[in-house]
């Protein structure tokens, strides 16, 4: 384990409109956390919880919104600003602070882990207590993040789980940057592991299990079928998840009027600014 990284754990994702972007996930299928709010930090979110491939972490997408700007942290208001779509990978971590004096003696500016605790209002339930420590996003080609769960046992629930269209994992998050290899070789350094190339085009590096995938524009708009704006510096485009049942998911969006468009490995959809590959899976 290198740099206190032990997997590419979740995506933060910001959405202009929390509830909007719930509704649309909730469209994709997908089961969805109850809001919670960080009131010190003025920031909400729901979450798209699913099954970790490496033990010890796990496995989601964090829908996450400004619910009040001037409480932003400087690292969360260049965040949670821009165009929706991910914005940062968050990377598990055994010991934050641990890993925050790993990476800031090889170079990554990381300011001291930040402790915190939220209340998750369950209906019928009644209030559970996330606690954990976070380092906030640094500037980085790809910009990412760490965090340590105190409680990890909460983003396990089977219930939260068990989504309607047979979501099981986070298998991989998607990039696009000029020089995709280049970029690869950042994430090469963090995660001290080699990159691959992959028969799409992707270059590939990854911590454990989940992947990172970085495309040039035009092997991204091959595969996926969306040609994104130029950008100077690389960005995240999207993610991949494994599904229980293909055809199962494709009638359902068939039945919720979404739109997708057919890939190598399954199909494709959009929302919040992200292309979300759904693939078969165990």
């Amino acid at each position: 384990m290198k740099n206190g990284i032990a997997e590419i754990d979740h995506l933060l994702t910001y959405v202009t409109n929390l509830d909007a972007a719930s509704a649309a996930y909730e469209r994709l299928g997908f089961r969805l956390t109850p809001r919670s709010e960080i009131g010190a930090m003025g920031i909400a979110n729901r979450l798209v919880l699913l099954s970790p491939l490496t033990a010890g972490t796990a496995n989601y997408i964090e829908l996450m919104s400004a619910a009040d700007r001037a409480k932003l942290p400087p690292p969360m208001a260049a965040t949670l600003s821009g165009a929706e779509g991910v914005k940062s990978m968050v990377m598990a971590t055994p010991d934050a602070h641990q890993a925050q004096a790993e990476l800031v003696a090889n170079g990554y500016g990381f300011a001291p882990p930040v402790h915190v605790k939220r209340e998750w209002v369950i209906p019928g339930e009644g209030s559970v207590w996330p606690e954990f420590d976070v380092m906030l996003p640094i500037a980085a080609p790809l910009p990412f993040n760490l965090c340590r769960y105190f409680n990890l046992d909460l983003y396990l629930r089977e219930d939260w789980r068990a989504h309607p269209n047979g979501a099981r994992h986070l298998t991989a998050t998607f990039a696009v940057a000029a020089d995709p290899h280049a970029t690869a070789r950042t994430y090469e350094t963090l995660f001290g592991k080699a990159a691959t190339l992959g028969a799409d085009g992707a270059w590939i590096v990854k911590a454990a299990a989940v992947e990172l995938a970085i495309y040039d524009p035009l092997s991204f708009a091959a595969r996926y079928g969306v040609a994104l704006p130029a950008a100077d510096t690389p960005r995240y485009a999207g993610y991949r998840v494994a599904v229980a049942n293909l055809d199962a998911l494709q009638a359902a969006f068939a039945r919720n009027k979404v739109a997708t468009l057919p890939t190598v490995l399954g199909l494709a959809a959009q929302a919040c600014g992200n292309v979300i590959e759904f693939v078969g899976g165990r």
